[in-house]
C-alpha cells in the first residue's frame, strides 16, 4: 500500500518563539486570513524562517523582487514573539487536512503558545455602501478557556452558534482535542464587497491579542473601496470598467 505524500518542514533559520504565536494565512474557502497575514508580514520587520513542501503542491515558484520563493512560507519576528503563515497557494478541500496538521505541528515544535486563524461570515448585501473607513464587527471562536479568555480580554465577540469551516475549523477541533490555544476570528462579508474589508477588521483585533504587532490597516481599507467602487460600476451596467484586485 503506498504511503501518502506528506507536507515538508524545511528551517532555513531557527529563532526563538517561546511562548509565541503563529498567524495563519493558508487561503481556504476565502482569502481573508491571507490578506490579514501578508498585511502584518509586510508592515513589521521579520525574517524567512520555515518553508512548507510537499509533491501535494502545484508546480509553482512565486518571484518577487527578481528572488524565487517557495509558494508556502513562514516569516517571524523574534522580538514580538510572531510567526506568519504566508501561502499563494488555492488547494483541493482533500489537502485541508493534511495542511492542518502541519500548521499545528510546526507550531507546536516552535513553542508558540497560541495559533490564530481567521475567515468570514457572508452576509446579504447592504442597502448602504459601506464608509471607506468602517470596520465590520469581527467573532471569534476559542479552542480552549484561556484561549476565550484572551479573547474576551481583547473585546473579540464570542460567536455562540453557528459553524467553521476549512483550515480554521480544523485548527480548532485538534487544538480542543489536545489542549492547545487556537483563536478562529470571523469578519463580515457583505455580498459584493471586498475581502480587504472584513480583513483590516480582523488585523485590528489580531492587534489586540498579540501586543507588538501591526498591520496598516487604511491601506487595506482603500484597497477595499476601490475594488468595491469597480464593482458597483460594473453592477450599475458600466461594463468598461476594469477590477484589478491587486492595483
Amino acid at each position: 500500500m503506498s504511503q501518502i505524500p506528506q507536507i515538508e518542514i524545511h528551517t532555513v533559520k531557527r529563532v526563538n518563539l517561546n511562548g509565541g504565536t503563529l498567524i495563519d494565512g493558508f487561503p481556504s474557502g476565502g482569502l481573508t486570513n491571507s490578506i490579514a497575514s501578508m498585511c502584518f508580514m509586510r508592515s513589521i520587520k521579520n525574517e524567512l524562517i520555515s518553508i512548507l513542501d510537499s509533491s501535494l503542491f502545484p508546480p509553482l515558484s512565486m518571484i518577487y523582487n527578481g528572488t524565487a520563493n517557495f509558494p508556502v512560507r513562514i516569516y517571524a519576528n523574534e522580538d514580538i514573539k510572531a510567526a506568519f503563515l504566508i501561502s499563494e497557494l488555492n488547494l483541493n478541500e482533500s489537502l485541508y487536512y493534511t495542511v492542518s496538521k502541519t500548521i499545528f505541528q510546526w507550531a507546536r515544535e516552535n513553542e508558540c503558545e497560541l495559533v490564530i486563524s481567521s475567515g468570514s461570515i457572508v452576509t446579504e448585501e447592504s442597502k448602504e455602501s459601506p464608509n471607506e473607513h468602517d470596520l465590520q464587527k469581527v467573532y471569534g471562536v476559542a479552542s480552549t478557556e484561556r484561549a476565550k479568555d484572551r479573547m474576551e480580554k481583547a473585546g473579540i465577540l464570542e460567536l455562540h452558534s453557528g459553524s467553521v469551516s476549512g483550515i480554521p475549523a480544523l485548527l480548532l477541533n485538534e487544538g480542543m482535542r489536545r489542549n492547545f490555544d487556537v483563536i478562529v476570528l470571523l469578519g463580515n462579508i457583505l455580498k459584493g464587497s471586498s475581502e480587504f474589508r472584513p480583513a483590516a477588521a480582523i488585523s485590528e483585533a489580531i492587534m489586540k491579542i498579540v501586543p507588538g504587532l501591526s498591520c496598516d490597516i487604511h491601506f487595506l481599507l482603500k484597497r477595499a473601496e476601490t475594488i468595491e467602487q469597480d464593482l458597483r460600476k460594473i453592477r450599475d451596467g458600466q461594463n468598461n470598467s476594469t477590477i484589478n484586485l491587486y492595483r
